[in-house]
């Protein structure tokens, strides 16, 4: 079994020729102008809209958190005065003592606020590098397409006129001039066709992106094979940012009941005064205690209590969720990989000298029109689907290293 190739990425890959689509001078210059993969990815990545919302909620969670740690109360200062028999003057200060722990309870929810924010940032991120990396991968699938769709319109054209030539010379019949118009006529709109579906996929990137680069980095070759396989889906999946964002959640959930719980807790309030009371010097203490008759909180506990199951309930359903996308996606791309492998080892053919054999048996008129549209076309149905299977290999690996979280990894081996 022959080893899969390592993939190569970026301008770095300009000199290599992909084994379906020909470069042109002009497109070797213009590939030296694209970004490698690595730069183009955090460039776009720094810029988006929806990873720099993110940053701001997290942003927001933690000065949230600031303030949950603070002391719940602060002191109270009054002055009184009163113009009586005797003019009494008083200057005070009262203060709320947290007995109940009420700032731990209020801190321990903006700890779990912290910790949810940091999971949905980085969820945000490998939602993201995924859109663009697929999107990516779809334009390329997409151009290779549309290169094999102008080859096989030139190749119609130089049929064409050969035919033409031929008949001219009464060595082709009429049918086969006709032939090969239609062949002609068919790979046009065929051409137009892979076109209409390049425009769609160019669009897609660039609204992914979020602006037209103009050049695009390449993804050449294909990815490499596993080395973990599915042992280590257990421990990939508890580290999923799916996963710590449902965890977050319930502990969240959990610090919340804390805090109605000490919500229900009064606290005391003591305060000082001080004064004067005609001629005498007035010194007061006092202590005050909420009491929880007219509402006791207990309904707030019992919300929270209810807001934990949710959660919990949320937590064992994302957790069955990407078990599966894990597990099918790594079926399907070990599936895909093991396609590409046999169509290397089995269909993989020159196909370029295939085509221009093809046009000297025709033009030494050894084969007839038919026989060389069925076997040139044959040639470009092969390309094609090999190129598609290459495509749908890229996107079962980006799928993959989705549900596994390694595609910020995965690019960081390759800048």
């Amino acid at each position: 079994m022959k080893k899969m190739r390592r993939t190569l990425v970026g301008i770095a890959a300009v000199g290599y020729c992909t084994a379906f689509v020909p470069w042109s001078t002009a497109a070797l210059a213009d590939a030296q102008k694209r970004p490698v993969l690595y730069e183009f990815i955090q460039q776009t990545v720094g810029d988006h809209p929806s990873l720099k919302a993110s940053e701001a909620a997290l942003s927001a969670a933690r000065a949230r958190a600031l303030g949950q740690s603070r002391p719940v109360y602060n002191p109270a200062l009054a002055v009184g005065y009163e113009n009586a028999e005797l003019t009494t003057k008083e200057i005070g200060i009262s203060q709320a003592f947290d007995w109940s722990g009420k700032r731990g309870a209020r801190a321990g929810v903006g700890r779990a606020e912290i910790e949810a924010a940091e999971a949905a940032y980085a969820l945000a991120r490998k939602t993201i590098l995924t859109e663009i990396l697929t999107a990516l991968a779809n334009y390329r699938t997409e151009f290779q397409k549309h290169s094999v769709a102008a080859e096989k319109e030139t190749l119609s054209v130089k049929f064409l006129a050969l035919a033409k030539r031929l008949s001219s010379a009464g060595e082709m019949p009429r049918s086969e001039l006709l032939t090969a118009q239609l062949a002609l006529a068919e790979s046009r709109a065929a051409k137009n066709e892979v076109a209409a579906a390049l425009s769609n996929a160019n669009e897609r990137l660039i609204a992914t992106v979020g602006e037209d680069r103009g050049f695009w980095p390449r993804l050449d070759g294909v990815p490499s094979v596993p080395g973990n396989g599915a042992d280590d889906s257990n421990f990939i999946v508890e580290k999923l940012p799916e996963m710590r964002l449902a965890i977050a959640e319930t502990e969240i959930s959990r610090a919340r009941i804390k805090v109605a719980k000490t919500d229900r807790m009064p606290d005391p309030t003591v305060g000082l005064r001080v004064g004067e009371e005609g001629n005498s010097n007035l010194v007061g203490l006092s202590v005050s205690m909420p009491i929880p008759i007219r509402n006791s909180y207990k309904a707030e506990v019992q919300a929270a209590g209810s807001d934990l199951m949710v959660a919990q309930q949320a937590y064992y359903s994302v957790n069955r969720q990407v078990r599966a996308r894990f597990d099918a996606s790594l079926r399907r791309y070990i599936s895909a990989s093991e396609a590409w492998r046999v169509w290397e080892e089995n269909g993989a053919e020159p196909l370029g000298e295939q085509r221009a054999l093809l046009g000297q048996l025709l033009e030494a008129r050894e084969i007839s029109a038919i026989n060389y549209l069925v076997q040139l076309n044959q040639t470009f149905a092969t390309e094609t689907a090999s190129i598609e299977l290459n495509g749908r290999l890229w996107s079962a690996w980006f799928e993959w290293q989705n549900a596994g979280a390694n595609i910020s990894t995965w690019l960081e081996t390759i800048q």
